[in-house]
């Protein structure tokens, strides 16, 4: 098959949140079984010298009559960047005859739109519940088929749009993430408001004896100062940049701390964690207790600071605990919706049934 995602946000190296690297990884295990694969995405306009390049590159093919977007390989396969995706679809997909269309998230509604006028076979994915991204009626989707990241993403649309998905959960190949830790720190990544931030440093203070490492970049001055917290990280936190090579910060983890505040749909660093015994201890919110599975623990959002704090400290000092939770995060990654066989037969599958829908 030849598959041309489209994917209105970001992305690598300009993102490198979890939609993006799911779908690098997903397109790179695409590749590895014969099929041809291209992505169309968002640019940002940052002036730098990656987004400078494009921009002169996007003005040349304008001019010429061409897709106005700009192409590179630097992933391994044909990458095209523009600023509005929905809009350079249907030339894009003119230029390269997918043989399927697959739609992930971000501006779902005109991306959609767009792909009809190309009668170019579609599949939508979707990876969150800010339907705002949608940038329109998600129910004007109508009877494509739509692949959801857990269950509780499937059931959220299913509520509000009366859409029924598939669930294949958010693919990852293990062996890229698979290190022996120190088992050193309590890490937290990407710390921001509605990942828990505030929840994470109150739960420092109250552990001075154990060692945090935040991972990722605070938020702007402006959201701090909106936020009503003091901007200052306890001092047995460690703040450390994002890296290209997640295996760095695992290779020092002990606890995974994922309080998050809002309905992530999934939360693939739990899953990350766990396939090297890393232990989660998480908020209940939206999908992430199907990632955590039997592999740490979940705790109300809204829990006190000190209810959080207990728990982490027996993760910690309780060896026993701790062992046990850390052999039940190994086999969560074991569980047969996780397999890389098992979910690429799900999405070729899903994406021949396409075909053969349309192509009848």
């Amino acid at each position: 098959m030849r598959i041309l995602f489209v994917n209105t946000h970001f992305y690598l190296p300009q993102s490198r949140g979890g939609m993006a690297n799911t779908l690098h990884q997903l397109c790179q295990e695409f590749q590895a079984l014969g099929h041809e694969v291209i992505v169309l995405s968002g640019l940002n306009g940052k002036q730098d010298i990656f987004t400078m390049k494009r921009r002169l590159e996007m003005k040349v093919r304008e001019v010429s009559g061409d897709v106005y977007a700009a192409m590179d390989r630097l992933l391994g396969y044909e990458t095209w960047r523009t600023w509005d995706p929905a809009k350079a679809l249907v030339d894009l997909s003119k230029k390269v005859s997918p043989d399927v269309i697959v739609v992930m998230g971000g501006a779902v509604v005109p991306v959609v739109q767009a792909a009809k006028v190309t009668g170019v076979p579609t599949v939508v994915q979707v990876h969150d519940i800010e339907y705002y991204w949608h940038k329109g009626d998600f129910s004007e989707v109508g009877d494509l088929p739509v692949v959801a990241n857990s269950e509780f993403t499937a059931k959220s649309y299913e509520t509000d749009f009366g859409v029924k998905a598939e669930v294949v959960y958010p693919f990852m190949p293990f062996d890229g993430y698979r290190v022996e830790s120190s088992r050193k720190y309590v890490t937290f990544i990407n710390p921001i408001f509605r990942k828990g931030l505030i929840l994470a440093s109150q739960i420092a203070s109250l552990c001075p004896e154990l060692e945090f490492e935040f991972v990722g970049n605070l938020p702007p001055e402006q959201e701090i100062s909106e936020s009503g917290w003091n901007g200052e990280l306890p001092k047995n936190v460690k703040l450390t940049g994002f890296t290209n090579d997640m295996r760095e910060i695992y290779g020092r983890s002990k606890v995974l701390l994922v309080p998050s505040q809002w309905n992530e749909t999934y939360g693939r660093v739990i899953n990350e964690a766990q396939v090297s015994g890393i232990p989660a201890l998480v908020s209940n919110r939206g999908g992430i207790p199907e990632a955590v599975a039997d592999g740490g623990i979940i705790l109300e959002a809204d829990a006190p600071p000190e209810d959080w704090a207990t728990a982490l400290k027996n993760m910690c000092s309780d060896s026993e605990l701790y062992k046990g939770l850390s052999n039940k995060a190994k086999l969560s990654v074991e569980r047969d919706c996780l397999k890389k066989e098992v979910q690429m037969k799900q999405h070729v599958d899903l994406l021949a049934q396409a075909i053969s829908a349309q192509n009848g």
